[in-house]
């Protein structure tokens, strides 16, 4: 029986680009969080209080739904970009920027989705009072580098695909929201 950790994982750092108040690089957190562990949870839930954002309340529902189970579910995956760089077991919703959940396809190996990826309102590409520019764009080369070899599959909002488009995705069939990378 393998040991379970109950605390956000440090998984690597970042670089981002800073651009309020001075342009300059700014180094960030990936940490995956457990959806068992109830300061996890609580992170993600005060993320969804503090961003009002549809998929934030999706990620900490499915995180919740694991939680009340009580039993891990090794193939669905949470992670945040974080301004934190030490005390993961402690991950301050105040200081993430995006969040997503990955659910690795444990029948076949070759191919994860990536049901949600949510950027903090306040950062994404159309703010007026953006302190950050790439978070989107970083994350999403994070999980291009974590799942090298396999297809990364994930449903669009509308508004996202242009998005996705400039990251490498493609349509599955001709103005398709199912879009696919071949990590």
């Amino acid at each position: 029986m393998s040991e379970i950790s109950f605390k956000g994982n440090f998984i690597s750092h970042l670089n981002i680009q800073k651009i309020y108040p001075i342009k300059m690089p700014f180094k960030v957190s990936i940490v995956e969080l457990n959806p068992l562990d109830s300061k996890d949870l609580r992170a993600l839930r005060d993320v969804d209080d503090l961003w009002e954002a549809s998929f934030s309340g999706n990620i900490y529902k499915e995180a919740a739904s694991i939680h009340n189970i009580g039993e891990a579910d090794e193939a669905q995956k949470f992670y945040v970009l974080t301004r934190q760089m030490k005390n993961f077991e402690n991950i301050f919703p105040e200081d993430i920027l995006a969040e997503a959940k990955i659910a690795e396809d444990s029948f076949n190996g070759r191919s994860v989705n990536l049901d949600y990826l949510q950027v903090h309102p306040e950062h994404l590409y159309d703010s007026e009072v953006r302190e950050f520019k790439g978070l989107g764009r970083g994350f999403l080369d994070f999980f291009k580098q974590l799942y090298k070899g396999k297809e990364i599959d994930l449903h669009s909002v509308f508004s996202a695909r242009d998005f996705y488009f400039k990251n490498g995705f493609h349509p599955v069939e001709r103005d398709s929201n199912n879009l696919y990378f071949i990590a």
